[in-house]
């Protein structure tokens, strides 16, 4: 029967009897006893157990991670604080050159009137 073609609602491919010789009856299946090792099925268990040993490897890894990850920081922090507490040397200032400023009475200030007019007939020249 072709996959892709949809079936009659009525009909069922599993149920619908074989064609039979007509010269052989048709035998009962005799029953096979089961056996103790039939009855026990070991596939669930196994791959049960599988998903357990994946679970506890993932989560070791993640507690290991998580350890290193905290000594590292934990070492950072300290080889920091090393660092700043560490600087014994005392820098001393020393004297630098600065600028000094003239006197005022050095300061040559004829008449700031005169320099404003000044100021103002160059503005009115612009």
């Amino acid at each position: 029967m072709d996959p892709n073609n949809n079936q009659p609602l009525e009909t069922n491919p599993v149920t619908q009897p074989a064609p039979q010789q007509a010269n052989v009856p048709p035998t009962q299946p005799t029953p096979i006893a089961p056996t103790p090792a039939q009855t026990v099925s070991n596939e669930a268990p196994k791959g049960k157990s599988n998903k357990v040993v994946i679970l506890l490897v993932i989560l070791l890894l993640l507690a290991v991670g998580m350890i290193a990850y905290i000594m590292f920081a934990k070492n950072q922090m300290s080889n920091t604080q090393k660092a700043t507490t560490d600087d014994s040397s005392v820098i001393m200032p020393s004297p630098t050159l600065a600028p000094t400023l003239t006197p005022e009475e050095d300061l040559e200030v004829s008449s700031p009137e005169a320099d404003l007019l000044e100021l103002d007939a160059d503005v009115k020249g612009l």
